[in-house]
């Protein structure tokens, strides 16, 4: 009897203990990666805000985007690679697709997109709308306040 409840109990922690090994096809891309993954993000609303003698003063850049551009999309790939694709409405000087590293920093709040004019913005994102905000100096040295709203088209 008392080597039936030893073997029992061994077999049992032999179980309980691979049941906690990890899985090796576990996914363990954060929240954030995987939504960006998992869409196709298109330019919904643009704005740049700028103080101006202690006023703040917002412009609305997506009213005067060009409708060749109003229907781009990104996609992020899990490779680390960002697609910027012009969509059916193509603007005649640019090419259908071009790519930039990408990369997600500071425990998931900064995205880095690195192409021929490297960025880094403060990303919020949901499954249906991502929010990238960025701040650089003007011509005058004041902050701008850029903040670009996509919404997932997948």
């Amino acid at each position: 009897m008392k080597l039936t409840n030893t073997l029992v109990a061994v077999c049992c922690g032999l179980v309980l203990f691979a049941s906690c090994k990890k899985n090796e096809n576990e996914d363990t891309r954060s929240a954030t990666t995987k939504m960006l993954e998992n869409g196709k993000w298109q330019l919904s609303a643009s704005t740049a805000t700028v103080n101006y003698m202690g006023k703040d003063s917002t412009i609305d850049l997506y009213s005067e985007t060009d409708e060749c551009d109003k229907d781009d999309f990104i996609v992020f790939a899990g490779d680390g690679k960002a697609t910027i694709d012009e969509a059916a409405n193509k603007c005649p000087d640019d090419e259908q697709t071009e790519t930039a590293p990408w990369v997600l920093l500071s425990n998931d709040t900064k995205l880095a997109i690195t192409d021929s004019n490297p960025d880094t913005m403060d990303i919020e994102i949901t499954n249906t709308q991502m929010k990238l905000k960025q701040i650089k100096q003007n011509s005058s040295g004041s902050p701008v306040t850029y903040l670009d709203t996509y919404k997932n088209i997948k």
